[in-house]
């Protein structure tokens, strides 16, 4: 019987092993076969089970001129499986939709227009965002499995006990988030996960930059709270309890701001989205507005700067100040091989990245530690969002067992 339970065991790591390597890049058997070190017939007969159960096929290859017929080409069928990341990150609420190879299928976003939203509307808006993306999927694709819904949130998350231990952004503790969202989304699908938003965050950005820079990288996010996600020799790094990565609550400036954490002068009370809109006007003023889209109060601060503004230049350079302070520390720190600005930041990357790199060039401690690369997230607000997608298709790429074999009908429309 052991025995028996071995083998299984043995052939759903090596499924599990040629979709990984399909994904990767389409191939022949052959090559597939050497690659991965098994023999060709091995490979095959796992390469059969897997398009039994849609999520490779095979393709005709290119010809080469040569004689007879052109070889198979084995491929991943991204329509097949989908995953939903949703993002906790006030003052939105951000949803995207992933496909099995990783790629972003669909986005979405709902503003909030209070910081402490109460955490049953969060839920509401969650499963109308799941909802929405979930029947687009369908729509298109409608023998695509649904993989699951992972869900960021910030501050201290307890991944493995599906709990938020800690999160003054959303007013949160020791909430069962994960229990909560799994009766809310529970006609949908089983498979809930909760996980630190910045740590989905640098997952994605890990991916998007791969061998460039990917292996250990510091993903920070920059809207109301300020978490780092740490990536370290291509891991998420936790630390000990599992917190690593709150450097918001970093003292940058002890005679500074109140926090929501209770201290005074944390990263996030001095440049923080909300610090940042307060520095640069008064509370009067239109983009103090919690009604408007944040880009977009964003944006007319820095169209105020390109005109001159005085308060609005000196809020983008009290920002650049603190956030070089802390960058150099964090870079001493972690040796890391780049560092992505999120959130806000990237609106105001132009502006930042000078002063930035002048602050960690004169603070870091030796000159490989000043061959980081400080760079803007392409992902935009979607990072943490598209992590969270990306781990979740990871899971059902780890078990491909778990996506049902096609049926007679679906596999002949294929």
């Amino acid at each position: 019987m052991s025995e028996s339970i071995d083998q299984l065991d043995m052939r759903q790591s090596n499924l599990a092993l040629v979709l990984s390597e399909v994904i990767r890049g389409p191939r022949s058997r052959a090559q597939l076969a050497d690659d991965i070190g098994m023999t060709k017939g091995a490979v095959g007969s796992l390469v059969n089970e897997l398009i039994a159960r849609g999520l490779v096929r095979l393709t005709e290859a290119a010809s080469t001129g040569g004689v007879g017929r052109p070889g198979q080409t084995v491929e991943a069928v991204a329509s097949r499986a989908h995953a939903i990341g949703i993002s906790f990150s006030p003052p939105y609420v951000i949803g995207t939709t992933v496909n099995l190879t990783g790629d972003v299928v669909a986005q979405e976003k709902a503003t909030l227009v209070e910081r402490h939203t109460p955490i049953e509307e969060l839920i509401v808006i969650t499963r109308g965002i799941v909802d929405r993306l979930h029947e687009s999927v369908r729509t298109t694709s409608p023998d695509s499995v649904l993989a699951g819904v992972a869900v960021g949130v910030p501050d201290l998350v307890d991944p493995s006990a599906g709990i938020v231990r800690r999160s003054p952004t959303i007013g949160l503790s020791d909430y069962p988030l994960a229990a909560v969202l799994r009766t809310a989304l529970g006609d949908i699908t089983p498979q809930v996960a909760i996980d630190n938003d910045a740590t989905y965050g640098a997952l994605a950005e890990a991916r998007r930059l791969g061998e460039a820079g990917g292996g250990n990288l510091l993903y920070l996010t920059g809207s109301m709270a300020m978490g780092c996600g740490i990536i370290a020799q291509g891991v998420p790094f936790r630390g000990s309890t599992g917190y690593a990565g709150e450097v918001g609550h970093m003292v940058i400036n002890p005679d500074g701001k109140l926090c929501v954490c209770g201290s005074l002068g944390c990263w996030e009370s001095e440049i923080g989205l909300n610090a940042f809109l307060t520095l640069a006007a008064d509370p009067e003023d239109p983009v103090r507005d919690t009604t408007i889209d944040g880009n977009e109060r964003v944006a007319a601060i820095v169209q105020r700067a390109e005109e001159g503004d005085p308060r609005a230049l000196l809020a983008i350079q009290q920002v650049a100040r603190y956030l070089g302070l802390g960058l150099a520390s964090l870079i001493n720190i972690f040796n890391p091989e780049a560092v992505i600005l999120g959130g806000y930041f990237i609106r105001l990357f132009p502006y930042l990245v000078q002063p930035v790199q002048r602050i960690v060039h004169e603070r870091v401690l030796s000159e490989r530690l000043v061959s980081c690369r400080i760079l803007h997230s392409d992902l935009e607000m979607y990072a943490g969002a598209t992590g969270a997608g990306i781990a979740t298709i990871d899971a059902l790429v780890a078990d491909p067992a778990s996506v049902p074999r096609l049926t007679a009908t679906s596999a002949a429309a294929r």
